[in-house]
């Protein structure tokens, strides 16, 4: 059977987020930005928000992110992001919102101002409160949302935009809108890595960049490799800082010690076997999905299962999404 290659959303999101969090406050939040004394710097509370999503039993979010910042008057405040990118929650999404607010609330006795940022492809899809009422008591939960496709109407604005997440935001919009359409997306992925040298940022910032790009428009094999040549002469051509094969390989490594780290960290131990299955697994996007399932599952044992259930690659023929 072909394994479908399918874009991943959420993990780059969730990094991109852990990277850029003021950058993307800057652009989609402008005037919540102003009010953070960004000097204080800020901090994620992620582990504390994940104790609290499987305390509500609604569901496992990797893109989801709680930080806490300090104001210019020196006040604490929690910003708690939902991101819903393929709306596969669309009926629940305003009741986590109004359930996540309240419990960390409760937990905190601070403010926990909510935003939500909305990467489906639904135009008409644009929920920003929840709450009910009866016999004169109400409670409601109103809050701030961006729809990411309404930057398309914005294309040229994040092509001059010097903010980094203005390139996180056009990765995902052309990954959206080239489902199904590899030589388009092949375009389109080559068109946004050429832009990160003409934006004049360092080899750093290109190497993050260029990872979440990666991470997010999935080519299939063949045309993969097209793209990894292309890459290499646009380097070549604007005589720009390399990004080597050598570090395109330390993301395969950097993900396979991910997936052993979680493990050890969560169950006190990660098997011989299952490094020595990860070593042989090089599709750095298969890779992820199990850096993913080894923060949720329920044991090693069943990951060492949902391992030994993924085909060797190179045998495979890939369908594309």
């Amino acid at each position: 059977m072909a394994r479908r290659v399918l874009s991943d959303y959420d993990s780059p999101w969730k990094e991109a987020l852990d990277v850029y969090f003021e950058s993307f406050i800057e652009l989609c939040f402008p005037w919540i930005h102003s009010d953070i004394n960004w000097q204080r710097g800020y901090e994620s509370l992620d582990v504390e928000l994940r104790e609290i999503i499987r305390d509500a039993e609604i569901g496992n979010r990797l893109a989801d992110k709680l930080v806490k910042v300090w104001l210019h008057d020196g006040a604490e405040v929690f910003v708690l992001i939902h991101i819903e990118i393929q709306s596969q929650y669309q009926e629940d999404f305003a009741k986590r919102m109004y359930i996540y607010n309240h419990r960390l609330f409760d937990k905190y006795g601070k403010e926990v101002i909510s935003l939500a940022v909305l990467g489906d492809d639904d135009p008409k899809w644009r929920p920003t409160r929840f709450g009910y009422s009866r016999w004169g008591f109400s409670s409601d939960t109103k809050y701030p949302m961006v729809k990411l496709l309404d930057f398309q109407q914005r294309w040229s604005e994040l092509e001059h935009s010097q903010n980094p997440f203005a390139v996180v935001i056009m990765a995902h919009l052309s990954t959206l809108e080239t489902v199904g359409k590899p030589n388009q997306r092949f375009q389109s992925k080559l068109t946004l890595v050429r832009g990160l040298y003409e934006r004049g940022y360092t080899k750093s910032q290109v190497l993050e960049l260029f990872r979440l790009i990666q991470w997010m428009m999935v080519l299939p094999k063949p045309l993969e490799i097209s793209f990894k040549q292309a890459f290499q002469r646009i380097q070549e051509e604007g005589r720009v800082p390399y990004i080597t094969d050598i570090e395109l390989d330390a993301m395969a490594v950097n993900a396979r010690e991910s997936v052993v780290t979680v493990l050890r960290i969560r169950f006190g131990t990660a098997p011989a076997e299952v490094s020595e299955r990860l070593e042989a697994i090089e599709d750095l996007d298969v890779l992820r999905k199990l850096h993913e399932q080894s923060i949720t599952i329920a044991s090693v044992e069943e990951f060492q299962l949902r391992l030994n259930e993924i085909p060797p690659s190179d045998d495979e023929e890939e369908a594309f999404e």
